[in-house]
């Protein structure tokens, strides 16, 4: 589908946004991926182009590595063989055999701790409703002498020029060595890359709505529907609003993946 997906562990991203942190002196840009954001690359040139352009795009589901793990095996397969390993690769994924996803959630909380413990200094940008500066103040309970600073930042991305600039400069004087962005997927990802050039920060990171799941405002998935990739199950039901977005990423995104192939 022309858009590039990083196959790592979790340990492993780990390790190398640690080296990038203590090594990079241009901001990288990392997106943590989920199907949606593929679906949405094949209309969104300018999108697509942020994709291919990233230093790191880490798989934020279980259909994503699946579709590696698809793609990979039906090389050379007729269209039925196609068929029959599509349904293999779904049962793999009920019985959570798919590979590691590295999620937006996974990866702020393991990074933040790395912070404390490293001493590297973390920026919260974006949110509604204070998020920012909530997640801020818990995570200064959980993680003392963590090195934190925050900012609600623009309520419409791309609306108020006077606050991206203060916004800005906010985070350059801090100098983050992490710069988390909450300006909803896709949004995110834009603004990082139309000002990875000027941001002092060595890792910049889209992470959508994670600052209110650190908070515990969004009620999860149990465990076991995580694992058996129903995840989107689950919110259609706690969240029916979001049904448009997760009929895109459970059933556009599988359907482009095969016809691709």
């Amino acid at each position: 589908m022309g858009v590039p997906v990083d196959v790592m562990s979790g340990e492993e991203t780990l390790k190398l946004l640690s080296e990038w942190i203590e090594g990079s002196s241009r901001m990288k840009l990392v997106v943590t991926a989920y199907s949606e954001f593929f679906v949405r690359a094949q209309s969104d040139l300018e999108f697509k182009k942020i994709l291919q352009s990233a230093d790191l795009v880490t798989p934020d589901g279980v259909s994503v590595p699946a579709a590696v793990k698809y793609l990979n095996s039906v090389k050379g397969k007729s269209t039925v063989g196609r068929v029959a390993q599509g349904i293999k690769v779904g049962a793999e994924i009920l019985d959570g055999k798919v590979g590691e996803t590295v999620t937006g959630v996974w990866l702020f909380e393991n990074l933040t701790k790395m912070a404390a413990d490293k001493g590297w200094k973390v920026f919260l940008l974006g949110g509604w409703d204070k998020v920012s500066e909530r997640a801020a103040k818990r995570l200064l309970k959980r993680l003392p002498g963590l090195k934190v600073a925050y900012d609600q930042g623009e309520e419409q991305v791309g609306t108020d020029e006077a606050t991206n600039k203060r916004v800005i400069e906010k985070i350059n004087q801090f100098a983050p060595d992490i710069l988390f962005v909450a300006y909803n997927p896709v949004k995110q990802e834009k603004w990082l890359a139309q000002n990875r050039e000027v941001l002092k920060a060595k890792i910049g990171i889209g992470i959508g709505g994670t600052f209110n799941e650190y908070m515990g405002e969004f009620r999860k998935a149990p465990r076991w529907m995580e694992k058996m990739g129903l995840k989107w199950l689950w919110r259609v039901r706690v969240e029916p609003k979001r049904l448009g977005r997760i009929m895109r990423a459970v059933f556009v995104f599988p359907w482009l993946v095969f016809r691709d192939r």
